[in-house]
């Protein structure tokens, strides 16, 4: 597990400087207090690039790259798609079912608070179920699994900074707080990374073939 880190560590260096500054900010300001200093940092330009940038943590991305990496390595494939339905797993059954009656950012701010939000035209803005965030935890399952997959570590970096937006996406569009991102990417992180981990240890051959690929059927 060390190796694999250090191999990656382009992606996880700047993801830990994202999980302090995240800490950071929490133990600084208040849940509300935070979602309205960030929500004061607005434009029309980020209102488009975000409204569009977060569907980059739909749930049909785990299919689509699942697909892709049929055609690259089954051991790929295997380890991402079970390392995604983990998450998925672990994220709703706090969502939907230990934590289902959390407020999302818009209705908690109609119900407690006086400040008025800014919100962005043509989303549609979701009342309950926001810890942890699910986008964010589908996005981070993504562009992890394609940084441990790629060789350039630059590109490590930079799928990391996309997982990031896509995360601060969901407190742009007040459709999840601070702390339900901050969660949700520790989640995917963790169970994406062990089941990479552990499926790299599958000692079968075939798995290293792909549908392209005529594989040994007897290994």
């Amino acid at each position: 597990m060390k190796k694999l880190i250090s191999e990656n560590r382009f992606f996880f260096l700047p993801y830990v400087l994202f999980l302090l500054v995240c800490t950071f900010l929490l133990l600084t300001f208040t849940k509300p207090g935070l979602h309205i200093w960030l929500n004061q940092a607005h434009s029309s330009f980020f209102d488009g690039f975000f409204r569009y940038l977060t569907h980059l943590g739909d749930g049909t991305m785990i299919a689509i790259l699942t697909i892709i990496f049929l055609f690259v390595k089954y051991r790929y494939a295997i380890a991402f798609l079970m390392g995604s339905l983990l998450t998925a797993g672990v994220v709703n059954l706090f969502k939907k079912v230990l934590l289902d009656d959390m407020y999302r950012p818009s209705k908690y701010f109609e119900l407690f608070e006086t400040y008025q939000l800014h919100l962005v035209e043509g989303v549609n803005q979701h009342s309950l179920q926001s810890f942890p965030s699910g986008h964010t935890a589908t996005a981070f399952n993504v562009f992890l699994m394609l940084a441990l997959v790629c060789k350039n570590q630059y590109l490590k970096g930079a799928l990391l900074l996309l997982a990031v937006l896509v995360a601060y996406s969901r407190v742009y569009l007040s459709q999840h707080f601070i702390i339900d991102i901050t969660v949700g990417s520790i989640i995917s992180v963790i169970l994406l990374l062990a089941s990479f981990y552990w499926v790299e240890k599958w000692n079968k051959t075939w798995l290293d073939s792909s549908v392209l690929t005529k594989a040994n059927p007897s290994k």
